[in-house]
């Protein structure tokens, strides 16, 4: 086991053996609210030591791969206690960078704020738990390098009896990020509901996951609708305060997003990928962070 492998594996035994309390865990979802914001962060990586092995597409001049992100979707991607980008994808970005030769620097921005940032060109590229769907893939192109789902959150005492993504949210108050797939998973819910006869969901849309999970925790919302990696880690990281309710459903690809027609980006980003994942980087990230399930594949 290599060194920089240790130090991921002693950082993420870190993560998740402090704040594990309710009180603290609150007190995360505040502090990641109040960082969401749509600037930039001012952290630029430190050069990678080892030589390049993908040519650093012409486009990128000044030695860093700039992503944006959200930073409200652990364990995907969040800020630590340090207030430093962390997260699954905070990794592979860096893997993926390192084999350019290149840093890293991120911009953070509101979930539905990624793609207008992308095509301003305020970034490289998006890697922040964005699914690959069709009208995405309209505007940009995709380099896919992780599985996910959609999931329900409730808290354990659950009043309002929610079983998962069903009616039983029919009438209740959800939260969701503006611009997901867990908002759009309420509206198609919603319009379900009403079609059932039944009372239509009273969604409340937040600038981002974090900000939801704080009103369920609250009490202000029923339930949340989020990816299935970060309603597994917040019942974890909560003690089951905040729990599942049913399965995850709705299995699709999350990818790394670049400027429509950025061939020579695209392909770089593609070929670096699968050369962290021959060299078993990806998939020490990936069990470093408790996702070996979610493992992407490329042909």
């Amino acid at each position: 086991m290599n060194t920089a492998h240790n130090e991921r594996n002693s950082k993420m035994q870190m993560k998740f053996s402090r704040r594990m309390g309710t009180a603290v865990a609150l007190a995360f979802f505040a502090s990641a609210a109040l960082s969401a914001c749509s600037s930039s962060t001012g952290e630029t990586e430190t050069s990678p030591s080892k030589e390049p092995v993908v040519t650093t597409p012409t486009i990128i001049s000044d030695g860093k791969l700039t992503v944006c992100a959200s930073f409200s979707n652990p364990p995907d991607n969040f800020k630590n206690d340090s207030n430093e980008p962390d997260g699954a994808e905070i990794d592979i970005a860096k893997a993926i960078a390192g084999e350019m030769g290149l840093a890293v620097d991120y911009k953070q921005y509101s979930f539905s704020g990624l793609i207008p940032a992308l095509q301003a060109s305020q970034c490289d590229v998006i890697m922040s738990s964005l699914y690959i769907k069709p009208e995405r893939e309209e505007v940009v192109d995709f380099v896919p390098y992780l599985q996910s789902g959609s999931a329900v959150m409730v808290s354990a005492a659950n009043a309002q009896g929610v079983t998962g993504y069903n009616d039983t949210l029919c009438g209740r108050k959800v939260a969701a990020a503006n611009g997901s797939t867990g908002a759009s998973n309420a509206q198609t819910q919603s319009g379900a509901c009403e079609a059932g006869g039944k009372s239509a969901i009273d969604l409340t849309l937040t600038e981002n996951t974090t900000d939801a999970l704080h009103q369920l925790q609250a009490g202000q919302v029923d339930a949340v609708l989020s990816t299935t990696e970060l309603v597994d880690y917040y019942a974890k990281k909560t003690e089951g305060e905040l729990e599942r309710a049913g399965d995850s459903f709705s299995p699709i690809t999350i990818g790394a997003a670049t400027q429509k027609g950025s061939a020579e980006l695209h392909d770089a980003l593609s070929t670096a990928f699968k050369s962290i994942v021959e060299s078993g980087e990806y998939g020490s990230i990936l069990d470093e962070w408790g996702l070996s399930e979610t493992a992407v594949h490329p042909s």
